[in-house]
């Protein structure tokens, strides 16, 4: 099991790495770089459990690309999302999608607009990571973000939560249901998500044709839950991505289709072995885990021990 690594002892490390890399990197880097992820994958070292959708195999474990891309949800501690963007380099991005890989996971999950470069990368070594990328409207209310999607090689392709909520909110379903056609127009998978259950609710009521969809959920039992007064679908300071748990678990045992846990860690202030079982135990069919490559191995061993001993409340859609 990889040994457990305290906020402090991960910062001191950053900060320390930060401050090495102009003397060493201008000249080590590109040369050892280049030469370590030009060349094949090392083989597996481990594997996790699949489930499906629409047909194809994902590991019940997938990447979440929260903290590769600088989104780090850290409250009022705003330095955190940039120390996790510098430690996040093109090269630890190319190493940790490695050890995702070796360690059985082969899905990973991030916005378009943040590019794929390290992903195409890894593609060109051997990789097989699927990529489920989020869209939202650009600017003009258009579905141009779909197209980059297909052009940059996605296997799914969802409405991000935010996004849906505005829509459903302004009684623009049909937009939603155009953009899932237009997804599947392409052969690709298509999916909604929602911080809020009403997004959910209301494309489950309209039937529309999704292969999957993307729902937070995470218990309250963390210092900065929301407290009394606190509502919205983020809490009042980003410090909540699930307000309402169990009636999202209730609404979720009449959904027949995969369901994909986000946010169960709730930004990392849940523990893992705790917010994994809660997810699969309270119906999802996969989780979303935003994981630094020193985590990868450690939260892989934990989601096999939580699924080899489960008491699921749903069936299995996947």
């Amino acid at each position: 099991m990889t040994p457990r690594i305290s906020r402090r002892s991960f910062v001191k490390a950053a900060v320390l790495a930060a401050a090495a890399a102009p003397a060493s990197l201008a000249a080590a880097e590109p040369t050892s770089q280049d030469s370590r992820f030009s060349s094949p994958l090392p083989p597996p070292v481990d594997s996790l459990p699949m489930g499906k959708i629409g047909g194809m195999e994902f590991s019940r474990l997938m990447l979440g690309g929260n903290l590769i891309s600088g989104y780090a949800h850290s409250r009022d501690l705003p330095y955190v999302a940039v120390l996790s963007k510098r430690y996040n380099t093109e090269a630890k991005v190319l190493e940790t999608l490695e050890l995702a890989e070796i360690h059985g996971i082969n899905a990973m999950n991030s916005y378009v607009m943040d590019g794929n470069k390290e992903l195409q990368k890894h593609w060109k070594r051997g990789g097989k990571m699927k990529w489920f990328a989020q869209v939202r409207l650009d600017p003009k209310g258009g579905f141009s973000q779909v197209q980059k999607a297909v052009d940059l090689g996605a296997t799914a392709i969802h409405l991000t939560g935010d996004n849906a909520d505005n829509l459903v909110r302004e009684g623009r379903l049909d937009v939603i249901a155009k953009l899932v056609d237009l997804i599947k127009s392409h052969k690709l998978l298509a999916g909604v998500a929602g911080h809020g259950l009403a997004s959910i609710q209301a494309c489950v009521k309209a039937n529309l044709p999704v292969d999957f969809y993307l729902k937070t959920l995470h218990t309250h039992d963390y210092p900065t839950a929301p407290r009394p007064g606190e509502n919205g679908d983020l809490g009042r300071y980003d410090n909540s991505w699930c307000k309402d748990p169990e009636e999202v678990v209730e609404f979720m045992l009449t959904v027949k289709k995969p369901f994909i846990a986000f946010k169960v860690m709730a930004a990392g202030a849940i523990p893992p072995r705790r917010a994994f079982r809660y997810a699969f135990e309270n119906g999802a069919d996969f989780i979303l885990a935003g994981m630094f490559d020193w985590q990868i191995a450690e939260d892989v061993h934990i989601v096999k021990e939580v699924l080899a001993n489960l008491k699921r409340i749903r069936p299995w859609y996947s």
